[in-house]
């Protein structure tokens, strides 16, 4: 405080005493003492949030030097230890743990389509029928190792669809299943030989009777008859559900025929769902299985519950999926639906300590992301902070703001000492290091 607005307030203390020494309340000595030592005392630094509604020291003009910069004691505001508990976003889509989508690995036809589009059916429940293309006689080489590379499920008349626990499974294959009938083609291939040479050999005895001619003739054409119904049974591919879910998608019909690589059907399990979040890798350490997630989805009100089912490192690029299966209870399951945007929180560590400040004493910083619930970042969210040391110079300081209060309209930080002061002005930045001078 100047000498000059020290002696205006002492002129206005001492205006004040006169007045009450006039009065007919006799005031005591003591009293006018007091109001003296008041008037000489500086302003202390404010521990409540300055902001342009309540403050005029917003524009007070500062006053800077080559090593120092003068400012108001309302450019100062001491660190207030706040308590809070770490956390990390989490954002994703709810999806079906259970699903799988058909895709076909050599050319097929559709002999018959036994579901319907949104129908439930029940594990080991017949999907469709097909069966080779007989002018594809075996798979150009390409197409074998096109199906080769991919995760494939060789499905012969009794075999079921092996179905995917869980999307994170699937993040380098296009196709969940594919139905690979390469050992079937080879097969019927020997088959045919096996066929021909039958009817060769019956073909080249000779009769020494009628009867005899006519015995033969008999056997022949009753070996021909078991063998090609043998044949094209052998081709026909039942596919049966291995879980009970609904038909999402159906691509096929009736007596359709199938390229190659052509998507056949998708089924999945509504009934247990979960969604798929990625944090960075250095949030390994920070998140394990097993912990609770807290989320919303969007367009609800209420607050949903999950739990962290699996953790996967992706390498490029370097990240880790979390895996979060939705609670099944009577809230969950009257609201969550597939397709649905979700943001969560899983907290992690211990308390830690932090300070809340107004919006002018962040810089560098797009601070909307917050403005709405949860009012939490997904990422870490760093920001510039001027503060002043026990030496009285002024440092550039990253912090993490950690959350918005939207009824006191202060910012949670974390990462300054509380032997520290926060400076509100938006200093430049060759203001590192000049010293803080208060007046």
């Amino acid at each position: 405080m100047t000498d000059s607005m020290c002696s205006r307030r002492l002129s206005t203390i001492f205006s004040s005493a006169l007045f009450l020494a006039s009065s007919p309340l006799k005031k005591s000595v003591y009293l006018l003492s007091a109001l003296l030592i008041i008037a000489c005392q500086p302003s202390p630094p404010t521990s409540e949030p300055v902001t342009a509604e309540n403050s005029e020291t917003v524009n007070t003009p500062l006053l800077i030097r080559a090593d120092s910069i003068t400012m108001t004691p309302d450019h100062i505001l001491s660190v207030k230890p706040t308590r809070y508990q770490p956390s990390l976003g989490l954002e994703g889509e709810i999806e079906p743990i259970k699903k799988v989508n058909l895709t076909a690995g050599q050319a097929l036809i559709v002999e018959k389509v036994l579901v319907k589009k949104n129908q439930w059916v029940e594990k080991g429940a017949p999907l469709f029928i097909v069966r080779r293309q007989t002018t594809q006689i075996q798979q150009p080489a390409d197409a074998v190792a096109a199906t080769n590379s991919a995760e494939t499920v060789e499905i012969n008349k009794k075999a079921d669809i092996k179905p995917e626990q869980s999307a994170v499974n699937n993040q380098n294959s296009a196709d969940d299943t594919v139905i690979n009938s390469d050992k079937q083609t080879k097969q019927a291939v020997k088959n045919d030989a096996e066929i021909d040479a039958k009817m060769t050999a019956a073909n080249s005895k000779k009769p020494t009777t009628d009867n005899a001619t006519n015995s033969g003739s008999n056997d022949d054409l009753n070996n021909t008859q078991e063998a090609v119904p043998s044949e094209k049974s052998y081709n026909l591919i039942t596919v049966r559900a291995s879980f009970s879910g609904r038909i999402e998608k159906l691509y096929i019909k009736n007596e359709q025929k199938i390229e190659a690589r052509q998507p056949l059907l998708k089924l999945s399990d509504e009934t247990e769902l979960h969604f798929i979040a990625t944090l960075p890798i250095d949030a390994e350490s920070q998140i394990s299985v097993g912990q609770t997630v807290n989320f919303t989805a969007e367009g609800l009100i209420d607050e949903f519950t999950g739990q962290v089912s699996k953790l996967t490192t992706t390498q490029q690029p370097k990240q880790l999926l979390v895996a979060v299966n939705v609670v099944d209870n009577e809230v969950s399951r009257n609201q969550i639906r597939p397709d649905m945007k979700v943001t969560g929180r899983v907290d992690y560590g211990q308390i830690q300590v932090g300070t809340t400040v107004p919006k002018r004493a962040l810089h560098n910083v797009d601070l909307t992301v917050l403005h709405k619930p949860p009012y939490k970042p997904l990422r870490p969210l760093i920001a510039n902070v001027w503060i002043i040391k026990q030496d009285q110079r002024l440092t550039r300081q990253p912090v993490e703001v950690i959350e918005y209060d939207p009824l006191t309209k202060q910012y949670l930080i974390a990462g300054i000492t509380n032997d520290s002061l926060i400076c509100l002005a938006n200093l430049p930045v060759e203001s590192e290091g000049k010293k803080a001078v208060v007046s």
